[in-house]
């Protein structure tokens, strides 16, 4: 992810060994053969052992079993509310940076209104019409990052319609879908790329967050947002279940900010032409 002959940075280094150890984590989740449901009454909040490195809940569950299991579906309702909101913003913003007029006047109207709703009220009225559930979730977090991907989207197509093959393809004729699809999006798309790495930390700390209130995933379905309200609930027997999946989500959010630090510096063509040794 450097240039040709660059020595690696310190926080390039940091990137892959975090982003190794979460792909360990979701691939041991999926391989080992660990039981996230497996309850035995009788070793309730055991402390760490070498057989369960993270210890036993309540009911008795080995606490390695259920955190990568959360960590797993935490990641995939991330991945699939940035699909949501990048389909939104992509398309949204493209069509109101393109257009302008009262189309830009009317979807940036929209978009003012969707960013003053706080983002538990937007929970809050989802879940009434949907119901709790990971569907509930990735439909809130969404619509909550949809908004900023809009207005970010629409000033990246505004700075792209000033450039002159834009205006070159515009005056030959060039049909607005053939302007935006070839000469627009490909041009965007490492800004957008950059954006969307940057907002999985927050969403997978919103969906903790969500699920830890009773909004999101419900039981027995496990996430991260489960495991700290379970975890609070028996902190009495031991802080071993909130401390592990705490440090589950700042690991991933950290991981996910750095990858977008490195994913800008590549993209960037600014960051290199000056070259990245001295970068932080």
């Amino acid at each position: 992810m450097t240039r040709k002959g660059a020595v690696p940075t310190p926080r390039m280094l940091a990137c892959v060994v975090l982003a190794a150890l979460i792909i360990s984590a979701v691939l041991a989740g999926l391989m080992l053969p660990l039981d996230p449901s497996g309850i035995n009454l009788s070793r309730a909040w055991d402390g760490p052992s070498p057989a369960h490195p993270c210890g036993r809940d309540g009911l008795g569950r080995d606490m390695l079993a259920r955190l990568l299991t959360g960590t797993r579906v935490s990641l995939g309702i991330a991945l699939a509310s940035l699909g949501c909101a990048l389909a939104v913003g992509v398309s949204v913003g493209s069509l109101a940076g393109w257009y302008g007029g009262r189309t830009d006047a009317a979807v940036m109207r929209g978009v003012d209104l969707m960013m003053g709703l706080r983002e538990l009220a937007l929970a809050i009225a989802v879940a009434a019409f949907v119901g709790p559930g990971t569907s509930a979730v990735i439909l809130i977090l969404g619509l909550g990052w949809s908004p900023p991907l809009i207005r970010f989207v629409r000033s990246l197509v505004l700075v792209q319609c000033g450039h002159a093959y834009v205006l070159a393809a515009t005056a030959l004729g060039a049909p607005p879908r053939h302007v935006l699809s070839t000469h627009i999006l490909p041009n965007i798309a490492g800004p957008v790329a950059v954006r969307g790495a940057a907002i999985i930390g927050p969403m997978v700390q919103t969906e903790a967050a969500l699920s830890f209130l009773g909004i999101g995933v419900q039981d027995p379905s496990i996430s991260l947002g489960t495991l700290i309200r379970d975890g609070l609930s028996g902190l009495h027997g031991g802080p071993q279940v909130i401390v592990a999946t705490t440090a589950m989500v700042f690991l991933v959010a950290l991981t996910f900010t750095l990858l977008a630090d490195e994913l800008r510096d590549l993209l960037d063509p600014r960051c290199q032409s000056i070259g990245r040794p001295d970068r932080p």
